[in-house]
């Protein structure tokens, strides 16, 4: 009896090794299953930490070089953040398009005022437009030395805040998330400012008849017809009209 009871201990170990044998492989494949999948998700939280980790855009300007302006317009616009051709879209599409938000602005500033100043005045503007409105997604600020030279085209400059200082570059994760990150500057300073002497500056009497002769009202008129209504008016000859007119063209350009 004990020898047959020692053969079946034999018997039952060799079977328990075998399903051991047979399930190991098994077991080994389902811990390399979730040691990957584990791996995955790791790969997955960091990528998402990683974009949520972009540095945000800073507007940099030297505050001590910032002149005086008053700021003449203000104007808020909105319209769709198209990436495509507006006939690319289906009416369903276009409706859920998030608007994006411009401000245009026009200042005057000092007739004397340097490049540098400004630019940083410029800057300046746009840190303050956007740190009270976060929702601004593009700036635009036209510079003029005169408030009656406002619709006319810029004088001093120009400055353009948008997504890589290209107009129409709002896409609806910018306008839907505020991303700044890709946002950057394009300036326009005329070659005449900082080198504009008070001289070179025309008078007051000067401008009030540049701006006469440029009135609407004689938009339909030949000079033939408008500029001896003018030349009585200001009690001036015709060659002090014209040389009037091109001193003042000049400066404005």
């Amino acid at each position: 009896m004990p020898v047959i009871n020692e053969n079946r201990r034999t018997q039952h170990k060799k079977r328990e090794m075998k399903r051991i044998l047979w399930i190991l492989p098994i077991l080994i494949l389902l811990s390399c299953n979730e040691t990957k999948k584990n791996k995955t998700e790791s790969k997955t939280e960091l990528k998402l930490e990683t974009s949520n980790s972009e540095p945000e855009f800073k507007i940099e300007f030297d505050s001590t070089k910032i002149s005086s302006f008053t700021i003449e317009e203000s104007e808020f616009s909105s319209a769709k953040a198209l990436t495509r051709k507006l006939s690319d879209y289906s009416t369903q599409e276009l409706k859920d398009l998030p608007n994006f938000i411009r401000l245009t602005m026009s200042i005057v500033i000092p007739f004397d005022i340097s490049k540098e100043n400004l630019e940083n005045t410029l800057k300046s503007i746009v840190y303050e437009q956007t740190e009270k409105n976060k929702d601004i997604d593009e700036i635009v600020i036209f510079a003029y030395d005169d408030k009656n030279d406002i619709g006319n085209g810029y004088t001093f400059g120009k400055l353009l805040w948008s997504p890589n200082a290209k107009t129409g570059n709002v896409t609806p994760e910018i306008a839907k998330s505020n991303i700044r990150t890709n946002y950057n500057f394009e300036i326009i300073i005329k070659d005449k400012v900082g080198k504009i002497t008070k001289s070179d500056l025309p008078t007051k009497r000067e401008l009030e008849i540049y701006n006469e002769i440029m009135s609407e009202k004689y938009w339909d008129m030949q000079e033939e017809q408008s500029e001896p209504i003018i030349m009585k008016k200001f009690n001036i000859s015709r060659k002090e009209l014209k040389e009037i007119w091109l001193k003042v063209a000049a400066h404005k350009l």
